[in-house]
């Protein structure tokens, strides 16, 4: 009854789907392609943003998708960046606007956070674009920057590393860090022609390589956003991603701080235009830059399944090994015995914001073969192979895993008393793709890579007999050891990632009780455990983009409930007294973050 009431409820939960944030906050600084509305009290309804209004900004987009929130910083939210913000210097861009010239430069507004905070959440994350409004200053021949445009450009920047690495001392852990966009390849750089508008990419790449290249030698970790190569990919193909105009402002002449669907030079613009103004996006262009950022977060987590996921398959073949060797006790033959077992399921890990899980159908099966020592002992092997095919949710694609084991194991018997001992080892495949989406654009990655997976688990337990009745506590420790190979990325440079080798350990112990009942030709028996992983599995996936390769970055890996039950409920089968075959079906309960369950059925034949 306890059994079937475990599993009941496993079923209950079987598709349950975290939905919490997975950051504390949101925190922004910046400027204008950041700012929510920090101006809009003084605009016109409908206005505020730069941007085609209403429509929300990037900022706006990523904190709804993360579950927390973009006000500005002016009413009380955690959003301080301002339009026409420099990095360090007043006044702000252009300084003929009075709102955009008193714009808090980026300095001020980290202070101000500071201030307000005391120091900075380790759990929250943090973003920093700046530097666009420098730019437009140290190419302004009537200012006093253009005078020397790279060096001017080189100061800015490293005073932008200084601010980030304020931040991180502060304990900021994780700081989102966007390039420079491609200025050159906007409305406004064709405007001033291309010698000009080459110039202008000139400095932005050299912005670019400064801010990356000081803030990796100050040792200071970030989570770079590469929007310089990414304008530059959508810029090539712009109706790839649902623009149908990628070089003329849907605001026409109007500013796209106050530009409303009444400017529109088309209806609809917002959506088919990637510019509003000059330089800043459309609503659909703001989109991008938040898939983009959500796409790159989010990436960690999606790998670090792979390490996940051979937990469950070698689990099943220590359940495997554990079913054949208690129902070949109860059969003992002298020979060898040969034993085969197929088994298939589902997994599925669940999922947060920018923490995508999976599921997936895995199958496995083990061909063994053991041989009795004397009436106490028996020795065996098996070879397993295992599968799994799983869709990494919300449309990111997915991976293939294949794995191919060899185990060695014993058992022994003794009266009531029993135990069993099992070393495995096994090697690795994956295929992996992972699907980005960028506005109305599907962009997949793929990648390719191996891994191997020790294990060694210890059961025993003890049988009391009641006429046909055998029941008893049962208690094990298995421990493995999952290692996946580091690879890189095939796909376009911006989302293109590299990922570092990682390693998942286990130590799950695990207390239980079995029960099995002689019916004569037939074997039914039932198992329930408490299991609990003694293993912290908090560990990072350490990651780099393509196109920045110095900037490494680790983010939290997937971490399932460390303490949950398991069931099983199966029936052996002697046909005769060298054949034998048992079902059975195992299903996890309660495990936070993780549901699973299999159905395995198996055969073997005396010698």
């Amino acid at each position: 009854m306890l059994a079937r009431t475990l599993l009941g409820s496993a079923a209950a939960t079987l598709f349950s789907v975290a939905a919490a944030a997975d950051f504390s906050d949101t925190v922004f600084f910046g400027d204008s392609l950041s700012d929510a509305g920090s101006f809009a009290p003084f605009l016109p309804p409908g206005s505020g943003r730069f941007t085609t209004n209403p429509g929300p900004v990037w900022t706006e987009n990523l904190a709804a998708e993360l579950g927390t929130n973009a006000t500005p910083a002016t009413a009380g939210g955690s959003n301080f960046a301002q339009g026409g913000a420099r990095v360090t210097l007043q006044p702000g861009v252009p300084d003929t606007n009075p709102l955009t010239a008193a714009a808090v430069p980026v300095r001020d507004q980290v202070s101000a956070f500071l201030a307000g905070a005391g120091s900075a959440d380790p759990d929250a994350l943090y973003s920093v674009w700046a530097g666009g409004n420098d730019l437009f200053r140290a190419i302004d021949p009537m200012k006093p920057e253009a005078a020397d445009p790279a060096g001017y450009i080189a100061t800015t920047a490293t005073q932008l590393v200084g601010e980030i690495a304020r931040l991180k001392a502060a304990g900021a852990r994780y700081i989102l860090v966007a390039t420079l966009p491609d200025i050159g390849a906007t409305p406004f750089g064709a405007a001033v022609g291309p010698a000009n508008a080459a110039g202008i990419t000139a400095l932005a790449g050299a912005y670019n390589q400064t801010l990356f290249g000081g803030v990796a030698a100050a040792g200071v970790e970030v989570i770079p956003l590469d929007t310089f190569t990414l304008l530059q990919e959508v810029g090539a193909d712009p109706a790839a991603y649902g623009f149908a105009n990628a070089v003329v402002p849907a605001c026409g002449a109007t500013a796209s701080l106050v530009c409303a669907a009444a400017n529109f030079v088309v209806p609809g613009a917002e959506q088919s235009f990637l510019f509003a103004d000059g330089v800043h996006p459309t609503t659909a262009g703001h989109r991008v830059i938040s898939d983009y950022a959500l796409g790159v977060l989010s990436a960690p987590h999606v790998i670090s399944l792979l390490a996940e996921s051979p937990l469950h398959s070698r689990a099943a073949l220590f359940a495997t090994i554990q079913d054949q060797t208690m129902l070949g006790a109860r059969a003992p033959h002298a020979g060898p015995k040969v034993w085969a077992r197929a088994g298939g399921g589902q997994l599925r890990f669940s999922s947060g914001a920018a923490s995508p899980g999976a599921s997936g159908d895995p199958h496995d099966f083990a061909l063994g073969v053991d041989w009795r020592l004397s009436s106490n002992v028996v020795v065996g092997a098996a070879l397993g192979l295992a599968t799994l095919d799983a869709d990494f949710s919300r449309n990111r694609g997915g991976y293939e895993q294949d794995e191919q084991t060899l185990a060695l194991y014993a058992g022994y018997r003794n009266g009531g008393a029993h135990a069993m001992l099992v070393g495995a080892a096994g090697d690795l495949d994956y295929d992996i793709k992972r699907v980005v989406t960028l506005g109305s654009h599907r962009r997949a990655m793929n990648g390719s890579t191996s891994g191997s997976s020790v294990s060694l688990g210890v059961l025993a337990g003890y049988d009391f007999a009641a006429g046909a009745l055998m029941h008893g506590p049962i208690a094990s420790l298995h421990f493995q050891r999952v290692r996946v190979d580091g690879f890189a990325e095939r796909g376009l440079a911006s989302t293109a990632m590299i990922f570092r080798s990682q390693e998942r350990e286990s130590q799950l112990g695990s207390v239980g009780y079995q029960a099995a009942y002689d019916l004569g030709r037939y074997l039914p028996y039932a198992r329930v455990t408490l299991d609990h992983d003694f293993e912290d599995a908090d560990r990072d996936v350490r990651a780099r983009l393509a196109s920045l390769p110095a900037n490494g970055f680790g983010l939290p890996a997937f971490e399932a409930g460390r303490t949950y039950g398991t069931a099983t409920l199966g029936v052996g089968a002697r046909f005769s007294p060298a054949l034998a075959g048992n079902v059975a079906l195992t299903a996890r309960i309660d495990q936070d973050d993780v549901r699973a369950y299999a159905l395995r059925v198996g055969l073997s034949v005396g010698f």
